[in-house]
């Protein structure tokens, strides 16, 4: 699985919570349209499991700016809640489902609600070669 395919999964998520407010490129340097969602996904830690297995993890932020810069406390606690809801036991992402490793935090100190988890997955190594037939030890060739 890719970054990429984790991102599209909370894109649709936060667009099924909140339709009116579309998701902003992280790298965007214009002013953030308000409403608006910007996605963060950080990858953090990957290493060899068992059988060529390989663990992945990352580090997730969701950020939420609300319409209403005089009070935007309300929205920020709404959205807050209805991310909760929806990422409650995690969330389907290219094909596969991932726990959060821990539960979610929210915070809207600085009138911006950040939403911040952690998932991490085991992907399995592909075949990539044949079989082998014969092995040769020691200079000598067994073949069962």
């Amino acid at each position: 699985m890719k970054i990429k395919d984790i991102r599209a999964a909370l894109t649709a998520l936060v667009l099924e919570i909140t339709p009116r407010a579309p998701v902003v490129k992280t790298d965007a340097r214009k002013p953030v349209p308000r409403p608006s969602f910007r996605i963060d996904v950080l990858p953090v830690g990957g290493g060899a499991a068992c059988s060529g297995a390989r663990e992945r993890e990352a580090d997730v932020d969701i950020w939420y700016y609300p319409k209403s810069t005089d009070h935007p406390r309300d929205e920020c606690d709404a959205v807050a809640d209805q991310l909760l809801a929806a990422l409650d036991g995690g969330f389907e992402a290219g094909g596969i489902w991932l726990p959060l490793d821990e539960d979610a935090s929210c915070d809207s100190s600085q009138d911006v609600l950040a939403c911040q988890f952690s998932v991490s997955w085991v992907e399995t190594a592909e075949e990539t070669g044949e079989y082998m037939e014969t092995l040769v030890y020691n200079r000598e060739e067994e073949t069962e």
